[in-house]
């Protein structure tokens, strides 16, 4: 890809993030929405961030929901990561296989804790 089709791709992947991000600020205050919904839609805004910076990068990403393996790819491209980055991963459980299972064992979800992980995940692509 040149380089401005990773520019492309990388906005693409923000927007997407934000309307995710938006979701999760949106459902948070409601509890008759489950936290498997709210931490997947958390999931999701920070896995498409991460992979707009990658894009940004010129990195080629896998087609990986793993925010762990994503997170380690970019510091091995030398990119400084996200403030928190080390909770992050923490949210990969509600990627696709918490989807189809049973979330009676999961801890319940602390969401005023998610949107502060977002919004400074937020804050670090936007600074990119």
């Amino acid at each position: 890809m040149s380089k401005r089709e990773d520019a492309d791709l990388a906005a693409l992947l923000a927007r997407k993030a934000g309307e995710d991000a938006t979701a999760v600020r949106e459902f948070a205050a409601n509890p008759e929405i489950s936290d498997g919904i709210i931490g997947f839609h958390a999931q999701q805004a920070i896995e498409k961030w991460l992979k707009a910076a990658m894009a940004l990068h010129g990195i080629r990403e896998a087609r990986i929901h793993d925010l762990g393996r994503l997170l380690q790819i970019l510091e091995n491209e030398g990119i400084e990561l996200p403030k928190n980055a080390g909770r992050l991963d923490e949210l990969t459980i509600y990627a696709v296989p918490l989807r189809y299972d049973d979330l009676l064992d999961a801890e319940a979800l602390d969401r005023g804790d998610v949107i502060n992980l977002i919004e400074a995940v937020r804050a670090w692509a936007a600074q990119l």
